[in-house]
């Protein structure tokens, strides 16, 4: 099985989007070659980067059977640019297409380390002094002048863990921190071959935007629909 994992969600001036194609079948999955985009607008940059990648892999993007994609908690610009392109392949090649959140392909590997006694929670940055939180498979938002760790021993991942926990985790000597801070192509890939293998209904590969729609509709109402000449 011949995987495309494209996420663009990492949210941050130090944030990397990652492409890379990924075989094998569930289970014994290994990295063929990944490609990390550094900087701001690495996601936009995708769609080059995905031609030169199969090619440097020798495969084409007829041969994909499935293209693994991450919707999210994340970058705003960068979740709608990789999922774009994801659907656009998966539309193009007739190839299968599955979501998953970023604490999702990072599950495993944390259940793992944290052991039967620590909970999980995944922290990414988000904008306006805000943190997004995933755990057990449910995003939230919260701000970060306000955040409060639950009680128990916890173990914490992402790219704003270090961080919440030097400003919110102060005595806590039960919160663990991880090494981990965004998932790599092969947990991406393997995460979305269990959701098939599992039963679960497919995730829809669109954008997690935790927070509501922030444009409203004009106080005074739509204008009129032009008069016919």
């Amino acid at each position: 099985m011949r995987i495309l994992v494209v996420n663009g969600a990492p949210a941050g001036a130090e944030a990397k989007a990652l492409l890379g194609c990924v075989e094998g079948e569930a289970g014994a999955l290994r990295a063929v070659r990944v490609r990390d985009l550094p900087g701001r607008g690495g996601a936009e940059a995708m769609p080059a980067h995905c031609r030169a990648l199969l090619a440097e892999c020798g495969w084409r993007a007829a041969d994909l059977d499935l293209i693994a994609v991450v919707v999210g908690p994340g970058s705003f610009t960068g979740l709608r640019a990789s999922l774009a392109l994801a659907q656009g392949l998966a539309l193009g090649t007739g190839c299968g297409l599955a979501g998953v959140t970023g604490g999702e392909a990072m599950a495993a590997a944390l259940r793992e380390e944290a052991g039967p006694a620590r909970a999980v929670l995944c922290l990414s940055r988000a904008r306006r002094g805000r943190v997004f939180v995933e755990q057990d498979g449910v995003v939230r938002a919260e701000m970060c002048d306000d955040f409060v760790f639950p009680p128990g021993p916890l173990l914490l991942a992402g790219n704003a863990a270090s961080e919440m926990l030097a400003a919110s985790g102060a005595g806590r000597d039960d919160i663990a921190l991880s090494s981990w801070i965004v998932p790599d192509g092969v947990m991406i890939a393997q995460a979305a071959l269990d959701r098939r293998a599992e039963g679960r209904a497919a995730r829809e590969c669109l954008p997690l935007y935790v927070d509501p729609p922030e444009a409203r509709l004009p106080a005074a109402g739509l204008r009129p629909a032009p008069a016919p000449p």
